[in-house]
């Protein structure tokens, strides 16, 4: 194990980590070009960004499985080729249903860089040096997404919506010649293989246990706010305040920058104060964030032009703040009792969490009613199901405490 940690690229993992969420944020500057392009509703258009998670969901849930078998380098190399083959068809729709379809392609494609990454991670890596490079992989995930509205807006403004998908075909051809290059095989020689009938105790058994459970509320909610925010944000922006969609982009890598902070704050702090502290002072962070924000909308603040965006990115400060210090402790910790099949607990781990992100976002595609609103309510309630999935942890780290004593 020692000669693959030496060979690995942080860089590349960096790469393979964010690509997805790039993908899904890139065109977010757009949808509303993209609704008038394809003469649909903004429902329609913000359910692409939903069609996403579900096609994440399901890759995440056979990725990992697929690299028990047949080994690490091998899904991620099949997983970034169906990418680029379901980009290529987003590039070339001409409805919102083929749209739609060729999202769900692409996101499948996609996922295996969320959840092969992670594993390549836990078969490397231990311990503090191991929570320290999630909080560095937790930079990337926090600071991808908001790299796409810097770059789709541009790319929108100058070039049409269609453009954010070639630049990302683009990419989907470099990640497969690095990876192919560079990426070595990490799977452990004592993995287990899987059947059918194991990996179905083992659903079963994951399923039973309540502090997977707690961090599938705490990675669920958090993603559901940050790509919540991504999907909703636009219209209140730009439609509302009259942003253009390249300075809407700074603004989103401007509240972005908070999450990077945190995570480098926890990567630091990890050896003073335990995960579960952290995770609760993020959790604080985000309630009283979204609390914040949604009483400046009701007051009116939000739309006092400049100070009311800038009181609305001190909130969004503490809300991606909470979110970079909550997402690299919960998905160290999440499944340090599942070492052994690491990759088929990832996959069931990350499928049940992305299917909650895709229900999440779809709930603010559904609340969508084109005032500022519905943006803020969102957030404070999945701040509030974070501080239940903290708490459920926390309550059961304290039972299993007493029963070993």
């Amino acid at each position: 194990m020692e000669t693959n940690k030496k060979k690995l690229s942080i860089a590349l993992l960096i790469a393979l980590v964010g690509f997805p969420q790039i993908s899904e944020t890139i065109y977010t500057p757009a949808l509303p070009n993209v609704a008038s392009g394809l003469q649909t509703t903004a429902y329609m258009v913000e359910a692409t960004l939903s069609i996403y998670f579900l096609g994440f969901a399901l890759g995440v849930l056979l990725w990992g499985t697929i690299s028990d078998w047949f080994g690490r380098r091998f899904a991620m190399l099949v997983g970034i080729i169906v990418y680029g083959i379901g980009t290529l068809g987003c590039a070339n729709v001409e409805s919102v249903e083929a749209l739609l379809a060729w999202r769900f392609i692409q996101a499948f494609g996609a996922s295996v860089g969320s959840v092969i990454t992670q594993t390549i991670l836990r078969d490397a890596y231990n311990g503090v040096e191991r929570t320290k490079l999630f909080s560095v992989m937790s930079g990337a995930l926090a600071f991808s997404p908001a790299l796409g509205p810097v770059l789709g807006g541009v790319i929108s403004e100058f070039f049409g919506w269609r453009a954010n998908f070639w630049v990302l075909m683009i990419l989907a051809i470099c990640l497969t010649l690095w990876s192919f290059l560079s990426l070595p095989e990490t799977r452990p020689g004592n993995i287990q293989r899987l059947s059918r009938n194991k990996i179905s105790l083992l659903f079963v058994d994951m399923i039973k246990n309540r502090t997977i459970w707690g961090h599938i509320l705490l990675i669920g909610a958090t993603n559901g706010i940050l790509f919540g925010f991504y999907q909703e944000a636009p219209f209140v922006f730009i439609e509302q305040l009259g942003m253009k969609p390249s300075f809407y982009g700074l603004f989103g890598l401007l509240i972005a920058t908070s999450t990077v902070l945190a995570a480098k704050i926890s990567y630091r702090q990890s050896t003073r104060f335990s995960a579960q502290s952290i995770i609760n002072c993020g959790a604080a962070c985000v309630f009283v964030g979204g609390f914040l924000f949604t009483f400046i909308v009701l007051t009116g603040i939000f739309h006092l032009k400049m100070i009311g965006v800038a009181l609305t990115i001190l909130t969004l400060f503490s809300i991606f703040f909470g979110i970079g210090l909550i997402i690299p402790n919960s998905l160290s910790h999440a499944l340090k009792s599942y070492q052994t099949s690491a990759g088929a607990a990832g996959s069931i781990f990350g499928g049940l969490y992305y299917i909650l992100i895709a229900g999440f976002t779809w709930v603010m595609s559904v609340i969508h009613n084109g005032t500022a609103l519905p943006l803020p309510f969102y957030i404070t309630f999945l701040g509030l199901i974070i501080i239940i999935g903290s708490q459920i942890i926390q309550q059961f780290q304290s039972v299993e405490q007493i029963k070993n004593k």
